[in-house]
């Protein structure tokens, strides 16, 4: 019955639409269609509120780790994974008018919006499955709200995400050039990496288990991520550095909603004190998107230093205690590559001007600002313990992981002061706040040098092509300079 209220709501939208917009200006059709794709987004990211039980769903019981779970389910894992690309694909189709995401949002992600329309109860099921398997927190606001909400909350997602690609190719006509060797190209090289950046966090997990293999600090895994990511970033930059400003925009505008979308699907295991997103790089997918979004080039400059700088630091020692295809290790290292990925290509591809000294002020301003209000937030919510939770943003709170690394500095702990419930240690949040801008003003000069090394990398090409050509009598193909 609800898959026939989807396709018939989507019907009634598509239809609606189109009547009222007839004869009407293409741009203002255009604003409507964008802001349907905003409401879509949105209702997205707050059904990422609700706990979903199939975040508890495994192939077979796991190796490491223990508790009960429920059998695989490989169609609903497939229908997820498909249907996950939609959030970060459709705003870049609407917004945008690129022709390659387009086409990956009528031939790839309509279909898969069709298919978990018609298999809506199964998503449903899991929906409203409440029993938690790992612990007490997988509870989320759903208990605020009642099964009919949940129902009609996603039968509008599905409607919509049905509906605004209907109506991308009946009002803007926009069709899949069959006769074109390049889309044909661009379509079958994009498609696979598409979906390969936009798997959801809690899949792996049920295609393939918790995994055999817990990953250790500089262990195979754990090595391969690192060189994955670093040849990621230049393989983009060199694809892209010398594209369109719009083409490199639309490439750090659609990673930094994947970022945003990985990270904030981590609620469908429930919210808690302790899942705030308040760590730095927990914060950064809020950054990135304000700042892209609104043109806001002095909080990315912010962002730029510190949190590749953070990124870095969690990427060399990272936190991976679970199995190699669990959800923790799996959002950890998702999460800290697109927090990477994002601001490296915003500068490198020239979306953000390149860092001055006026920009360490940014840093600084914004620096202080964000960890002063962790301090009083984090002093707070470990005072009073809420639901017996405590936090540790940037390793204020629990000195353990600093000390264990950094034995030499245990002395900063021996002078605290306790405020009845609060309990401060001055010298060594002091101290953190010091060494963590210093790494970022070491950084700082460090990217001015790869400038340098960029622009004599580009004086150096240009000089061979303008040689090519005299030599060779032609003009080059090879593009020389950058457009900006």
């Amino acid at each position: 019955m609800y898959q026939l209220i989807v396709f018939a709501l989507a019907g009634v939208i598509c239809a609606i639409s189109l009547l009222i917009f007839r004869g009407k200006s293409e741009s203002k059709f255009r604003i409507f269609l964008k802001c349907l794709t905003v409401l879509f987004c949105a209702i997205g990211f707050f059904r990422f509120m609700f706990a979903d039980s199939f975040i508890f769903v495994f192939n077979g019981i796991p190796v490491l780790g223990g508790g009960e779970f429920k059998n695989p389910d490989f169609l609903q894992s497939i229908l997820r994974w498909g249907y996950f690309s939609i959030y970060a694909v459709l705003p870049i189709a609407v917004f945008y008018k690129n022709r390659l995401f387009r086409n990956v949002a009528s031939y790839f992600c309509l279909p898969f919006a069709v298919a978990s329309a018609l298999f809506f109860d199964k998503f449903m099921k899991y929906f409203l499955d409440f029993q938690p398997y790992i612990d007490n927190s997988a509870n989320g606001w759903h208990l605020n709200f009642g099964a009919s909400f949940r129902y009609a909350f996603f039968v509008l997602e599905l409607a919509l995400a049905i509906s605004i690609p209907i109506m991308l190719q009946i009002k803007e006509k926009h069709y899949f050039a069959v006769k074109n060797p390049k889309e044909w190209r661009n379509f079958g090289i994009a498609l696979p990496l598409i979906i390969l950046v936009t798997t959801p966090i809690y899949v792996p997990q049920s295609l393939f288990g918790y995994g055999l293999y817990k990953p250790t600090t500089f262990g195979g895994l754990h090595i391969g991520w690192m060189v994955l990511t670093v040849v990621a970033i230049i393989a983009l930059y060199y694809v892209f550095r010398f594209r369109s400003y719009n083409d490199r925009f639309q490439l750090c505008m659609f990673l930094a909603l994947v970022l945003f979308y990985q990270y904030n699907s981590y609620y469908l295991r429930g919210i808690t004190i302790g899942r705030l997103p308040f760590q730095l790089c927990n914060i950064a997918c809020f950054f990135y998107l304000i700042a892209l979004v609104f043109n806001f080039k002095k909080m990315f400059q912010f962002a730029f230093l510190a949190n590749i700088v953070g990124a870095i630091i969690a990427i060399i020692s990272p936190n991976l205690t679970q199995g190699n295809f669990s959800l923790n290790t799996f959002h950890f290292m998702i999460e800290h590559s697109l927090v990477l990925m994002v601001p490296a290509l915003a500068m490198g591809l020239r979306i953000i001007p390149r860092l001055t000294f006026k920009s360490l002020k940014y840093f600084f301003v914004g620096f202080t600002s964000y960890f002063s209000f962790s301090f009083v937030l984090g002093t707070i919510l470990n005072g009073y313990k809420f639901n017996g939770e405590t936090v540790n943003y940037f390793y204020m709170f629990d000195h353990e992981d600093i000390l264990d690394r950094l034995p030499m500095f245990t002395f900063l702990t021996d002078t605290h002061y306790v405020f009845g419930k609060f309990e401060v240690y001055p010298f060594m949040i002091l101290s953190i706040f010091i060494g963590f801008a210093a790494l970022c003003l070491a950084f700082f000069f460090a990217v001015r040098y790869i400038y340098k090394f960029e622009d004599d990398h580009l004086d150096l090409r240009r000089s061979r092509i303008d040689l090519c050509e005299k030599i060779t009598k032609k003009e080059s193909k090879c593009p020389k300079n950058f457009i900006d």
